[in-house]
């Protein structure tokens, strides 16, 4: 990795200042916490927001036999309360305090699971009432938070007034110390969850009207930060979308539920990211992997659709997210013609700059790698360069540069100048002309892309050139071209060519104007881990205006 120019590093420091002093004023306020917390003493749980998320009552009697899956990994408590419990990692210890899973529970419907769950909660009362690491880190707290609200039928039905009172107390209290901590909270989604709980708390609780304008203050700012023009998010991860639509839904039937109005903001936002997220949706339902997208999006995106009143086609051009997406036949193209997010909200940011994805009648064909569990540190970066992407990558340097190895480092440097340019030829055919700078600095070129899409959705013609390398620099490039997992291929019998079977029984052949090498690849995924795959590589060497035609085309 090459140094990080003078700029970037200050930009870079400021940054982490920044959040140090952020978390020194949140640590300041715990006696305010504490006072906040005490002034809610006699509310009343009024309501139970619903939760948008898919349970499963199986899981229930996983949980009530000592079995406790988070994040991919098991853990059996043998009789013992699993908060005695050595986590397996920081994901699952995040994830048992988050008390998601108490859906599960309750989806079970019976009286075992509702006694299950009391005693569970009871104990970590009991346990972790106060504050505290891990338990009470701030998107932890915001997560248990709305968990606890959501799932209060199934916690206080047939409960005792001893309990009934703690439970109260304990929504108050982390209503108070979500406030104090606000700022201290990671910008992006998870910070705007957080102002989503301190208002759900308000909403759901008697007597707490600050709480309700405190929370739906920040909620406001946070979407005007954080919600684009077209409905897509700062971080440019379509996976955010449906992590804000899974906590802004219920937040919108609470405030109906309790006779008051959403506000404009919040109606125009929603408004917005629904048809964003049908845009970057395949065929099949799942998500496009750009920008850390994780599998388990594609999980409750159906559900958060069918919020969608409008039900109209997604926008073809999302100018503001950075993203094309071309429709033609059974063929869906979604192309990245964006710069990476701000530094703040780069944390799961790829750099995949002129990547695409492409699905045919729901059928992934390329794709860029995906991204795995955040406790796979090496493979979560990894995941994050450029060869993870299906889009060109010069002397083996990403188009963005990272502050580090770290899983969530941020992006300091990368494309400034994205172009993006498209329109229909004569026969019909969708062409999408793009470019970036990002390797201008290190190389002294940029990356060019034509992208053609046949009326009929069964051609994909490409051409990459490499323009305004300088006297006697001669960099190597790799155009990659991921295959989705599903898929075999293997050499043209011709020799030239690779053939590309499709699951269905089609074929497609790719081919270029140089030579065409298979490699292995990898897809990474949060919920099923890695799946072996393959990819198309097409390798030379950068001259001034280098240019590969390619195409990729239905043969059978």
């Amino acid at each position: 990795m090459s140094a990080i120019a003078p700029s970037d590093r200050f930009r870079l420091a400021l940054h982490r200042f920044s959040r140090i002093g952020r978390a020194g004023i949140g640590t300041l306020a715990a006696p305010l916490t504490r006072w906040r917390a005490a002034r809610g003493s006699g509310s009343q749980l009024l309501i139970a927001p619903p939760d948008l998320r898919t349970a499963d009552p199986t899981i229930a009697n996983d949980i009530y036999a000592g079995r406790f899956g988070f994040a991919g990994q098991s853990v059996e408590t043998e009789g013992r309360s699993p908060f005695d419990i050595e986590p397996p990692s920081d994901d699952w210890l995040k994830a048992l305090h988050g008390f998601g899973w108490l859906r599960h529970l309750r989806a079970a419907d019976t009286e075992l699971a509702r006694s299950n769950a009391q005693a569970i909660v009871a104990d970590w009362l009991l346990a972790y009432g106060r504050t505290g690491e891990p338990a009470w880190e701030p998107a932890v707290t915001a997560r248990r938070t709305m968990a606890f609200l959501s799932q209060s039928p199934l916690i206080l039905g047939n409960a005792d007034l001893t309990l009934y009172r703690a439970y109260v107390r304990a929504l108050v209290r982390h209503a108070a110390f979500l406030r104090t901590r606000f700022t201290t909270i990671e910008a992006g989604a998870p910070r705007l969850r957080a102002a989503t709980a301190i208002a759900m708390v308000g909403l759901s609780l008697s007597r707490q009207d600050r709480l309700i304008r405190a929370g739906l203050e920040r909620v406001e700012s946070e979407l005007e930060a954080q919600v684009l023009s077209d409905g897509g998010h700062i971080t440019r991860n379509p996976a955010a979308i449906v992590e804000i639509l899974l906590d802004l839904l219920p937040l919108r039937q609470t405030l109906i539920a309790r006779n008051q109005n959403p506000s404009d903001l919040m109606l125009r936002a929603i408004d917005r990211m629904i048809p964003m997220l049908r845009f970057f949706r395949h065929a099949d339902g799942t998500i496009a992997n750009f920008n850390g997208v994780a599998s388990s999006a594609n999980d409750i995106t159906a559900t958060v659709l069918a919020y969608d009143e409008t039900l109209g086609l997604p926008i073809s051009s999302a100018r503001y997210s950075g993203y094309e997406r071309i429709t033609a036949g059974p063929a869906l193209l979604i192309a990245d013609a964006g710069p990476p997010p701000p530094l703040a909200y780069s944390a799961d940011a790829h750099a995949g700059t002129l990547s695409f994805e492409m699905s045919v009648a729901g059928q992934g064909l390329i794709i860029n790698c995906g991204a795995p569990a955040k406790r796979h540190a090496d493979l979560r970066h990894a995941a994050r360069l450029t060869a993870a992407h299906s889009t060109a990558v010069i002397s083996g340097q990403s188009s963005c540069q990272f502050s580090g190895p770290e899983p969530d480092a941020r992006i300091v440097s990368g494309p400034r100048a994205v172009v993006s340019r498209r329109h229909e030829d004569e026969d019909g055919s969708q062409r999408l002309e793009t470019s970036h700078d990002g390797y201008l600095r290190s190389f002294g070129c940029t990356h060019e892309r034509t992208l053609v899409l046949s009326a009929a959705g069964d051609r994909l013609t490409g051409m990459d050139r490499f323009a305004g390398l300088g006297k006697g620099s001669e960099p190597d490039f790799a155009l990659r071209f991921h295959l989705h997992y599903t898929l075999r291929a293997e050499p043209g019998e011709d020799g030239t060519g690779i053939d590309v079977y499709l699951p269905e029984g089609s074929l497609w052949r790719f081919e270029s104007s140089r030579a065409v090498d298979l490699e292995p690849s990898v897809y990474l995924s949060d919920v099923f881990g890695s799946r072996p795959t393959q990819q198309i590589v097409i390798s030379g060497t950068c001259h001034n205006q280098t240019s590969v035609d390619w195409q990729l085309f239905r043969a059978r």
